[in-house]
């Protein structure tokens, strides 16, 4: 039988993204979510983050997804680009496809 995550931690990872899962997520969205908290959080998950501050500041990826004119594929290319302020997480392209439809995701709906 598989072991079950503790369901701290599980409560932990809910309230730190503070995005409750969306009903009809795409399975795609829902993997890109798994990986933002296993690898992101820490620097682009952070509540009431928004667009970096100086040429040093994180951006939050919810600000990431409302920049304009943001679409899947710039943040498909910036992420295959392995930008050099980023740790390199030797991505799969399956997985850079999962985070880039996540950071969409969090795109305001008007």
């Amino acid at each position: 039988m598989p072991k079950q995550p503790e369901a701290g931690l599980v409560l932990a990872l809910l309230v730190f993204t503070s995005w409750p899962v969306i009903a009809g997520e795409t399975d795609l969205v829902a993997e890109g979510r798994r990986l933002a908290v296993s690898l992101c959080a820490k620097c682009h998950l952070n509540e009431r983050q928004g667009e970096k501050q100086g040429p040093m500041g994180i951006p939050g990826f919810r600000a990431v997804a409302n920049r304009p004119r943001q679409s899947f594929q710039d943040v498909v290319r910036w992420l295959s680009s392995v930008p050099p302020m980023m740790p390199n997480h030797k991505l799969t392209t399956n997985e850079i496809d999962a985070l880039a439809a996540f950071i969409v995701s969090l795109r305001k709906r008007e």
